[in-house]
């Protein structure tokens, strides 16, 4: 977090490369980064779970992993979760859904990671109509909640979840348990949906890619989007990055309608079983580009809030952001 002119913003949200943006969280990398993996390597052995192991300070960038959550949802360019509630049918409703469960998923860094939040505490932010609160509701596991409405388009967002990371080797996956929840109050319709697994690479290429299986399932119509998010490489070498495969079906007469097909970090195209026609339903250059940092709502509110806890940085509890 920094101070410009007065102004309290936020660390910048992951976004797409952007060569012309200087503060981009891509200029964030842990020095001496062999060595350290090195030592890290000397502590930990294959199947170990890395829950409970603390990751040196130098690893850190200065973000909390409830922000990470909450810029996933409120921080894009294209407002995708209002087409969500804007689709005349059911079938349109589920894609609308598809494309912004996809627009959650955020190019993550390799060397790098945000610290882990304190029990207790919150992130607020709001983007217009949409409001989006974090909570850190338990330390061990690190469960984080977020509740997430948009009064005006009537929809609301409940997702709780952690992370699950184990040592492979030469590799780190961490799982991501929990289940997200959004919900279309005009139709009535409530979408259930998990999260890829993060994977991190250490030998023989150092690399960090989105990996695994999201199924996307609505109640009350019975329609189910099944995503395989895919890294496709040699030995960590060459190979296609960042695939996403599906299919959306209706459950009830398990008839495939759709076909999706493209990569998560530049468009994803659905292909109609029935007739043959494709259509780009995800654009990540124009969802998940440029896009702008919190700005605090009330300094005052933050001077009086702050506090410096034990691992000597700086945490905020309860502090309200606006992004435009």
């Amino acid at each position: 977090m920094k101070e410009i002119a007065n102004n309290i913003v936020l660390t910048k949200p992951f976004s797409l490369r952007n060569d012309s943006d200087s503060d981009s969280e891509e200029n964030y990398s842990a020095p001496n980064l062999l060595q350290r993996i090195l030592s890290l390597l000397k502590n930990v052995r294959p199947g170990s779970d890395l829950t409970l192991f603390q990751l040196p300070p130098l690893f850190n960038f200065p973000k909390s992993q409830l922000q990470c959550y909450g810029e996933s949802v409120y921080s894009t360019s294209s407002d995708l979760l209002s087409k969500c509630n804007t689709g005349q049918c059911k079938i349109e409703r589920l894609i609308s859904v598809v494309a912004w469960s996809i627009s959650t998923t955020r190019p993550p860094l390799f060397g790098v990671a945000p610290y882990n939040p304190i029990l207790g505490e919150t992130h607020h932010v709001s983007k217009g109509n949409l409001n989006v609160l974090l909570e850190q509701v338990l330390h061990h596991p690190s469960v984080s909640a977020l509740h997430a409405t948009d009064e005006t388009e009537n929809i609301e967002i409940i997702w709780c979840q952690y992370p699950a990371a184990k040592f492979n080797g030469t590799s780190v996956e961490a799982q991501v348990h929990g289940k997200r929840k959004l919900r279309l109050l005009n139709h009535g319709e409530t979408y259930e949906m998990n999260s890829p697994n993060l994977f991190i690479r250490i030998l023989p290429v150092t690399g960090v890619d989105w990996i695994g299986n999201v199924n996307i399932r609505c109640i009350e119509t019975g329609l189910v989007a099944e995503l395989s998010y895919i890294s496709q490489s040699f030995f960590g070498f060459g190979g296609n990055r960042r695939l996403i495969k599906g299919k959306i079906i209706d459950s009830l007469t398990s008839k495939v309608l759709f076909r999706v097909n493209g990569h998560w970090d530049s468009t994803v195209t659905l292909k109609d079983t029935s007739n043959g026609e494709e259509r780009v339903i995800y654009d990540a250059k124009e969802v998940i580009s440029r896009l702008q940092a919190p700005t605090v709502k009330d300094a005052e509110v933050t001077t009086n809030a702050q506090y410096v806890c034990i691992c000597a940085r700086t945490c905020f509890i309860c502090l309200h952001y606006t992004v435009s």
